[in-house]
């Protein structure tokens, strides 16, 4: 049997469940016969596809692995020279600052220093309107500010940039702190799986703040045996 064939012959079921009606008892047990119906259709299908997807899979497989083998050590490889390249840009960047920083040192002393100069001189003078020109100089004087260059060299096609990420150090004292803020509350996630598995191992007996165990009825059809 071809593809269009196993269409043709699903059709009419398709067709015919979509016009069903249950309204009453007799069309209730005849919707129930007819479920096993479309589970057989459903295994149909199942079973006209299955060889082809675990041939599908098997080569998908197959190529993923070959792949993967060759693909990890290159992206170990691109990890290793990224690491190496950040380690760079890191000292690099420590040494700018430090010498922006003794730069600025230098530069903040020669301001204090022309300060103090002025100050002195206005004291020697004994013309009130020259010595609150020197004062007024005096206050004027401010350090530049110190800029050093990066010397990183740059790279065509290689770009660097920054993000934030956050890590939890204390899951309770966030917890703790998530029940006075709604904001927060909403980076809590709840485990709606292992939740299920407590309520089906327990049948609703336990009781968790916060969680309503209940019991749902979901209805299966048995198709060919």
């Amino acid at each position: 049997m071809d593809e269009l064939e196993l269409r043709q012959e699903l059709s009419p079921v398709i067709e015919q469940a979509n016009t069903l009606v249950v309204t009453t008892a007799d069309q209730y047990e005849y919707a129930g016969s007819f479920l096993k119906q479309i589970k057989n259709a459903q295994g149909r299908v199942a079973d006209y596809w299955k060889p082809l997807k675990t041939r599908a899979y098997d080569t998908w497989q197959q190529i993923t692995h070959k792949e993967r083998e060759m693909m990890e050590p290159l992206k170990a490889s691109e990890d290793w020279i990224k690491a190496k390249m950040l380690n760079f840009r890191r000292i690099e960047e420590q040494t700018r600052l430090e010498e922006q920083r003794k730069l600025q040192a230098q530069a903040e002393e020669k301001a204090r220093r022309e300060r103090e100069r002025l100050i002195k001189e206005a004291e020697k003078l004994k013309t009130p309107e020259l010595k609150e020109q020197r004062l007024a100089e005096a206050e004027m004087v401010e350090a530049p500010v110190i800029t050093v260059q990066k010397e990183t060299p740059k790279v065509e096609g290689i770009s660097t940039r920054k993000i934030w990420k956050a890590e939890v150090i204390d899951k309770r004292n966030f917890i703790v702190a998530a029940l006075n803020d709604e904001n927060l509350l909403a980076y809590i996630q709840i485990d709606q799986s292992a939740l299920n598995k407590v309520a089906s191992a327990t049948k609703g007996a336990i009781k968790y703040p916060g969680i309503r165990f209940y019991e749902e009825e979901i209805m299966s059809a048995g198709g060919r045996k």
